[in-house]
């Protein structure tokens, strides 16, 4: 009955070591596996599998210490689905923040380039007027609003298009954008000569 609790129970340091050891071997073995997984799991040799299969035997083993007992064992899955549950929720967290910080931006608006903005993405008015040539832009007045994507490429619409509002989802200020477009475009409208027929009548 001694050996079967001695097999089965924990003493309470044991269970301090065990959460601890499992903490520390989950942490070194994430850190390793952002370091070199990408490159192991793109084309695996069987060198490469073999050191995975080893680093798995060293950490279920040290986390177990030296007798391995049904409840450390418990007690080990239970903390490392705790620290998987954590990792993605920090995952998630930082995902959301990225979406946040690169979300696509306006660089250019009817003809205005936002310099500021472009030097705050470590771009410069060559890599815009690039973007600008390849779409066939030879003046700024063609140009009613250009985009920088999160993935680095630049969006040109060009003046005179309709741009449905659904177009700057998920552009930063998107509605501030829609109102500056909308104004350009009933300005252009009020500024508009009128037919000289019309003007004949009305006269």
């Amino acid at each position: 009955m001694d050996v079967l609790e001695y097999y089965l129970g924990m003493h309470p340091m044991g269970a301090i070591a065990v959460v601890l050891s499992t903490v520390l071997l989950y942490s070194a073995f994430a850190f390793f596996l952002s370091r070199f997984g990408q490159r192991m799991y793109a084309s695996p040799s069987s060198l490469d599998l073999a050191v995975v299969t080893v680093l798995g035997a060293i950490v279920g083993r040290a986390i177990l210490g030296q007798v391995p007992t049904l409840s450390g064992g418990l007690l080990a899955l239970a903390t490392l689905f705790a620290m998987e549950t954590l990792a993605g929720r920090v995952q998630r967290m930082e995902r959301m923040q990225a979406r946040q910080r690169y979300r696509a931006t306006a660089v250019m608006i009817n003809g205005r380039i936002d310099r500021p903005e472009l030097h705050k993405h470590g771009l410069d008015e060559a890599a815009l007027w690039a973007a600008l040539r390849q779409s066939g832009v030879v003046h700024p007045s063609q140009v009613a609003l250009v985009v920088l994507e999160r993935g680095g490429r630049f969006s040109v619409m060009r003046t005179g298009e309709e741009i449905h509002p659904a177009v700057l989802t998920g552009v930063r200020r998107a509605s501030e954008l829609r109102e500056q477009l909308i104004g350009k475009k009933d300005g252009a409208k009020k500024s508009a000569p009128k037919p000289p027929g019309e003007a004949e009548a009305k006269g």
